[in-house]
């Protein structure tokens, strides 16, 4: 009696119909019979979508066999295969797979669809080793992978992304910086949600919701200024948000224009900062380092501070209870 995985690579071998082939790969993929793996993987460069998509899912039942296979694979000229064969490793992760994939990111790799495919296999596996090189992405002039790499930050939720991304903010696309906003939003929750519970995994951060814009108007924001003792005092009361973000940037240019002395703001009554607001205030902390004028927050309550202390942000401000 023929032994069943031989019958079905027979089977695989043998048939040019797509939707034949697509079951016998997921068959395959189901014995788990390493002698199955090798045709799967011939299968990633089938004409046929659905074939292919089978073919993904079914190598990444086989673990480190497959991935030093797949790895060894990547040397193709062909571009499609090299797209699936990176989505394949995306489905398996690991060690192994994360330093392969940075080196394609950063070294091996010049096609820009091929490179896309990279970033969104890094986005699966959430690798903080591949935060530095996502970094490197957010320079890059390319729309997409930029999308595509400030998405991936997001769901990794590492802190160390947060000063980057608020330097996106400042791009012209509004995509791009409500994009850049929300991963920002998405790794303070990451970085609370593990705070709270170290030994959680971590898992994919949904996308926050803009809040209600009846919520959010100018008048949410008060601003006024002192000069006690040689120093210039902004004191802010309300919300710093998306929606008043450019008429605070403006205030406090203005502020600066007028003196030279140590600028503070008083954070005594403020009640909410977002990543907007946060992107402004780090572009005034690096205005002012470059003119070698200091800088400080000060009397934040705790939420605010809070939300200086789970970006990291607390250790590149001058903060002062």
């Amino acid at each position: 009696m023929s032994d069943r995985v031989e019958v079905l690579i027979k089977k695989l071998n043998s048939t040019d119909r797509g939707i034949i082939k697509a079951s016998v790969v997921d068959e395959l993929g189901s014995t788990g019979d390493r002698r199955g793996l090798r045709p799967i993987i011939d299968t990633l460069s089938d004409a046929d979508a659905i074939v292919r998509w089978n073919a993904i899912k079914a190598v990444a039942k086989f673990g480190d066999d497959a991935v030093r296979i797949l790895i060894n694979r990547l040397d193709t000229a062909d571009r499609y295969l090299r797209r699936n064969i990176i989505q394949a490793l995306g489905e398996l992760g690991g060690s192994d797979v994360t330093d392969r994939l940075i080196r394609l990111l950063m070294f091996d790799e010049t096609d820009k669809d091929v490179l896309i495919e990279v970033i969104r296999s890094l986005q699966k596996i959430r690798s903080p080793r591949a935060v530095e090189p996502l970094i490197t992405v957010l320079k890059m002039d390319d729309w997409e992978m930029k999308w595509r790499a400030i998405h991936t930050l997001g769901n990794i939720g590492d802190p160390r992304a947060v000063e980057p991304l608020l330097e996106v903010m400042n791009n012209s696309d509004p995509d791009i910086k409500w994009a850049a906003n929300v991963a920002i939003e998405n790794i303070k929750r990451a970085e609370t949600k593990r705070e709270t519970d170290p030994s959680a995994p971590a898992r994919p951060v949904p996308a926050l919701q803009p809040r209600s814009p009846h919520s959010r108007k100018l008048s949410d924001i008060g601003l006024t200024t002192s000069a006690p003792l040689g120093r210039i005092v902004i004191h802010v009361k309300g919300e710093l948000n998306s929606e008043n973000s450019q008429i605070f940037r403006g205030y406090v240019e203005g502020v600066i224009s007028t003196s030279t002395d140590p600028l503070e703001l008083d954070l005594a009554q403020c009640d909410f900062i977002d990543s907007f607001a946060l992107g402004v205030l780090n572009n005034i902390r690096k205005k002012l380092k470059s003119k070698k004028r200091t800088f400080k927050l000060s009397r934040m309550n705790p939420h605010v501070r809070d939300i200086f202390k789970t970006t990291k942000l607390d250790t590149i401000f001058e903060i002062e209870d």
